[in-house]
């Protein structure tokens, strides 16, 4: 079992109606934190959801850094997993995040919603805003200051004036706003 087949089936089957509505955009590996962790799939629709997939190949030593990171950013989080981590991953994750159980037939996979995602009440406004590349960052921050700020300012004092000028739902929705409208995702663009 590979993540990228998990991955796959999960696209096919339960992110099916996400990923053929117009207004909802599905992102796989969406780095958080600039970078320093990757998101497997995002569903961008009224709210920012993030899916991490554990299976029997993986570790979970990189999951409390990972559930900090996604617990920053999502409105709502689920985790993708084998029956061999369910037990374990539940000592781990909050009891917000929802839990997929992977169920291997041979040939295909489907999946067994084990518990419901409920809404994250504990967001970072910065860390929301680090999704931003620099130039939206900068654009956002001329509206929300009305005045330019200059473009050798770091990313970190640009982010910190947005979140300065907004609350954290605020931010939350003027991101998403940006990302659902970014057209060249895997771009190298910082």
């Amino acid at each position: 079992m590979r993540d990228a087949q998990v991955r796959q089936a999960f696209h096919r089957s339960v992110l099916r109606a996400a990923n053929e509505c117009n207004d909802t955009v599905v992102i796989d590996e969406l780095g958080l934190k600039n970078g320093i962790v990757r998101a497997d799939i995002v569903v961008l629709n009224g709210k920012m959801i993030g899916y991490e997939i554990k299976t029997d190949r993986d570790t979970l030593k990189r999951l409390p850094a990972q559930v900090m990171a996604y617990s920053e950013v999502f409105d709502k989080a689920f985790i993708i997993t084998t029956h061999k981590y369910l037990e374990p991953i539940k000592k781990i994750i909050p009891s917000w995040w929802g839990i997929y159980e992977i169920l291997d037939a041979g040939d295909s996979y489907s999946f067994k919603c084990r518990r419901d995602g409920k809404r994250n009440e504990g967001q970072n406004a910065f860390t929301i805003a680090q999704l931003l590349w620099k130039a939206e960052a900068l654009d956002l921050a001329a509206a929300l200051l009305q005045t330019n700020l200059k473009p050798s300012f770091t990313k970190k004092k640009i982010y910190q004036a947005i979140c300065e000028s907004c609350t954290q739902k605020q931010l939350s929705k003027k991101v998403l706003r940006y990302l659902k409208k970014r057209d060249n995702w895997r771009s190298d663009r910082a």
